[in-house]
């Protein structure tokens, strides 16, 4: 008799166990499935708006069918370049790196960054050279319009307009006030 009710407790520990795996399993299989939407959801946005953007952009500088071109080149150069997938999510490795490739990981991203930087500005050039003297006008305006100037924006360090301090204007360094 003890041995069956021993046998009977087992199996059902046993159960449950498998259920508590089977349960979170799923969960993360759902959870991986939203994520996968979400992202394609996000890029049909993205695509949406870039469509959008390159529309507008035909409008309002009411581009010729020869500077397609050279608007085609601008708009890619928007676009950042895909990174292969062990680029991704690398701070994993980051961890487990000396100092010294950490640098010299850095001074490659930041290389990266540079290069594409400067074929941003090659695909403006190239756009705005495009364009004629009205046009130019009018996109110069839609630069300004936008905040084309760095300064006017402030950091991305919670750093205010002109470098003045933090966003709700308190001198650099002074303490947060307590309510």
């Amino acid at each position: 008799m003890r041995r069956t009710i021993r046998a009977g407790v087992l199996s059902a520990v046993i159960a449950i166990g498998a259920t508590t795996v089977a349960i979170p399993a799923a969960q993360a299989q759902d959870d991986h499935h939203r994520q996968q939407e979400a992202a394609g959801d996000r890029q049909a946005v993205r695509e949406a708006h870039e469509g959008q953007h390159a529309q507008d952009l035909r409008t309002i500088l009411r581009l010729r069918p020869d500077q397609e071109p050279a608007l085609a080149a601008f708009l890619q150069s928007h676009k950042p370049a895909m990174k292969p997938p062990e680029n991704r999510g690398s701070s994993g490795q980051a961890g487990i790196q000396t100092t010294p490739q950490r640098l010299d990981e850095m001074a490659r991203r930041e290389a990266q960054r540079a290069a594409m930087n400067q074929r941003h500005a090659e695909a403006v050039r190239a756009f705005y050279a495009a364009l004629s003297s009205d046009q130019r006008q009018v996109f110069d305006a839609l630069q300004r319009m936008h905040g084309g100037d760095e300064r006017k924006r402030g950091d991305h360090h919670g750093v205010g307009a002109a470098g003045r301090g933090p966003m709700d204007g308190r001198p650099p360094g002074t303490p947060m006030p307590r309510d």
